[in-house]
């Protein structure tokens, strides 16, 4: 589960994600680089739906991409509630 005051923040982070996943698509992005961020965020939905508690677990995740890939600090931000 993610906790009920992260829920929407934790949704308009997924939607960063995916936003960004599209550019680096347009951008060119290798399959490798298409493939990791996609795997990330075929999980994330996943833990909307866990018993336990994931909420510190989905910023991990979002964290972990936009230290490999700087474009997705929007959804670090959006999950924070700093944008």
């Amino acid at each position: 589960m993610i906790r009920p005051e992260k829920y929407e923040n934790a949704l308009r982070a997924l939607n960063a994600v995916l936003v960004w996943a599209r550019q680096m698509a347009y951008d060119k992005a290798s399959q490798e680089e298409l493939a990791e961020v996609l795997d990330v965020a075929e999980e994330l939905p996943t833990l909307f739906i866990q018993k336990d508690d994931m909420t510190d677990y989905f910023r991990q995740a979002l964290q972990g991409l936009a230290e490999k890939y700087p474009g997705f600090g929007l959804a670090v931000e959006r999950f924070d509630g700093r944008a």
